[in-house]
């Protein structure tokens, strides 16, 4: 009963915190607008440098949780020693 509880209160939090970050988003304050290079159309280079001078900690923090997910995977998908000599 305490794990549920347990769980319902971390998962608010976690709900929480992803409300406070859109919230507080500025999404349509652009501090300059997004210029593309003759040579790259796609724009990948003000991507690219934005991603690693202004998004840098969200960078981190994104590769962080993305660690987490594929170690949690492996986790899950490894096979019990007790049920692999069943």
């Amino acid at each position: 009963m305490i794990n549920k509880i347990l769980n319902a209160v971390v998962a608010l939090l976690f709900l929480a915190v992803v409300g406070m970050s859109v919230a507080g988003t500025a999404w349509s304050d652009l501090e300059e607008p997004i210029t593309f290079i003759e040579e790259d159309s796609s724009g990948i280079v003000h991507i690219g440098t934005e991603i690693f001078t202004t998004y840098v900690v969200a960078f981190e923090v994104l590769a962080l949780v993305l660690l987490a997910a594929l170690i949690g995977g492996i986790y899950l998908a490894k096979e019990d020693d007790m049920e692999a000599a069943t």
